[in-house]
């Protein structure tokens, strides 16, 4: 008998045993259908976690040439993890590497015992029909098969496990891309269209099949462009549901924020404060005294921001990646300062940069440009000011300026923070209120672009990509950044770069720079590979808990 709801899902996360905190045998949990709902969206909380909360993210950003966790002083370097990251130098030790497997495992864990459980309920008897059992198996299985897309692209010989406590052995990555697809093909027709926000739907499902296609070549050796194309083109000419681009370049990111719901966002995860928080993200970021400038009570870790664009004296890096601020043109919308433009949640900008100042509390909104805010550390009682930028300016000449620009020598002001997804007041009751977007139909968008110009169809590409980019701009500067009309512009270097500008902070980037053949090239702080390592290696905790398992080559 299936132990449900306060279970914790064994960390081997091979064998997915559940440990019971509270023991509650299933016939006694589902009593109606209220609680079928409950069990249902309780691995929906998990997929949030795994997606936004942490070591997932952090895996495919910190890894990549667009964000860096630098030591500030005396805080941040945290075992040297983040400069392992950073220089591709992790091992199968890495916690980091570790909750890259667990977490997903967990979520597949907690999929399969419910979808255990309610395969076996009488749904008539709770008051629900056998077409809304056939959906909530559907919504699980489609959710199980985003959690096996993390393990395909981090590590791609993984166990496929569907039931509770099964101990197996890796499958080959053809084996698991084919289990996905299966998984999201039958999935998919008992699916709604356009369902309710936090759950998945048609479009959701077929979009997830949109990224298994995409990325297939690299993951399993066969490329599926063709097909790839085939769905994109059905999602967007609504073949799943009802999406467009939204008209606004803020819109996907301040969806959920005072009832709005962005119509480009196939999937997201809903927040709400005190009840579930888009947390990690803030405080991994933003500095601790941000809340004085953003108007919230939250502390922040001062820990991530973008890799530098400019060296110790000011000058642009040569290398073609990183750079990730000054990738975005001067007229671009996005590159502006972020600040609160009216006291109804409105604003504008991506980065936080330069001078920080208290926010404007007699307006409600925006700044106060005759109080700045200070730093606490190297800047203690001194004006903080975000450079783009790594470097000990502080100790210039002497101490540990001499150092250079290294992932070990940042300050409090170091670096671009990301503010793309909106953390607004708190004395307005807005604060934490945005989702997660986790699907927007740009993505869709721009995979078919790039099935195009890899088909050496480049004309059609830009349309697509322009069709997106151009909310980013002034009317009156769009001709000279629009690709269709400088089609000679646009190629693989400044296809890989749009990636990095649309996707920013998306949990996107490593995957692309590995597809578009990158990902060990030079940035920054990293040399060039001097092996591959697209994928990561399996676990040490995960192969001592399963005797199945076996190491991927590290």
């Amino acid at each position: 008998m299936s132990l449900l709801f306060t279970l914790v899902v064994g960390p081997s996360c091979t064998k997915l045993e559940e440990e019971a905190f509270n023991v509650l045998p299933a016939d006694s949990y589902y009593q109606d259908k209220n609680s079928i709902i409950a069990a249902l969206v309780r691995p929906y909380e998990h997929g949030h976690w795994c997606g936004w909360d942490g070591d997932r993210w952090l895996l495919q950003e910190l890894t990549a040439d667009q964000f860096v966790w630098a030591q500030k002083g005396k805080h941040g370097y945290d075992d040297g993890q983040w400069v392992r990251l950073h220089g591709h130098a992790w091992n199968p030790d890495q916690g980091q590497i570790y909750g890259g497997w667990v977490g997903p495992y967990q979520g597949i864990g907690q999929c399969n015992l419910i979808i255990s459980d309610m395969s076996k309920l009488d749904y008539p008897a709770f008051g629900l029909t056998d077409a809304d059992k056939a959906q909530h198996i559907a919504e699980l299985r489609t959710l199980r098969a985003w959690f096996y897309l993390f393990l395909i692209d981090f590590f791609r010989d993984v166990p496929i496990v569907e039931n509770v406590g099964e101990i197996k052995p890796q499958s080959t990555p053809q084996e698991v891309f084919a289990y996905i697809e299966k998984e999201l093909k039958e999935s998919l027709p008992g699916l709604p269209q356009n369902g309710r926000a936090g759950r998945w739907d048609q479009g959701g499902a077929a979009a997830l099949l949109v990224r298994l296609y995409l990325n297939a070549g690299k993951w399993t050796g066969t490329a599926k462009f063709t097909e790839c194309a085939q769905i994109a083109q059905e999602i967007i000419d609504g073949k799943y549901g009802a999406y467009s681009i939204d008209t606004d370049y803020r819109g996907p990111f301040r969806s959920g924020v005072n009832g709005y719901r962005s119509p480009e966002n196939i999937f997201e995860f809903p927040h709400a404060k005190n009840i579930y928080e888009f947390g990690w993200m803030y405080n991994a970021m933003m500095h601790y005294q941000a809340r004085y400038s953003l108007d919230n009570d939250w502390g922040g870790w001062n820990g991530i921001h973008l890799i530098p664009s400019r060296d110790l004296e000011g000058n642009l890096y040569p290398e073609k990646l990183g750079k990730a601020y000054e990738k975005f043109a001067n007229d671009d919308k996005r590159k502006q300062p972020f600040r609160t433009t009216s006291a109804d949640g409105d604003y504008e900008g991506f980065f936080m940069i330069g001078q920080q100042y208290e926010f404007d509390y007699a307006k409600g909104y925006g700044y106060d440009s005759t109080k700045m805010v200070n730093g606490t550390e190297e800047y203690n009682g001194k004006p903080l000011h975000y450079v783009d930028q790594v470097g000990r300016f502080s100790e210039k000449p002497g101490g540990r300026w001499a150092e250079g620009s290294h992932v070990t020598t940042g300050e409090e002001n170091t670096g671009v923070r990301l503010l793309k997804f909106p953390w607004l007041p708190m004395s307005e009751n807005m604060f934490q209120f945005n989702s997660a977007p986790e699907i927007r139909l740009a993505e869709i968008y721009y995979s078919l672009a790039e099935c195009k110009y890899r088909a050496g169809d480049k004309a059609g590409a830009a349309k697509l990509m322009d069709a997106v980019r151009k909310r980013n701009f002034p009317d009156d500067k769009w001709a000279a950044q629009s690709y269709e009309n400088n089609l000679s512009v646009l190629t693989d270097d400044e296809f890989v770069d749009d990636l990095g500008r649309e996707f920013i902070g998306e949990r996107h980037r490593r995957t692309d720079l590995v597809r578009w053949d990158r990902f060990g090239d030079a940035w920054w702080d990293k040399p060039e590979d001097g092996a591959d390592k697209t994928v990561f290696p399996i676990p040490n905790q995960a192969i001592n808990a399963n005797p199945e398992l076996k190491s991927n080559g590290y």
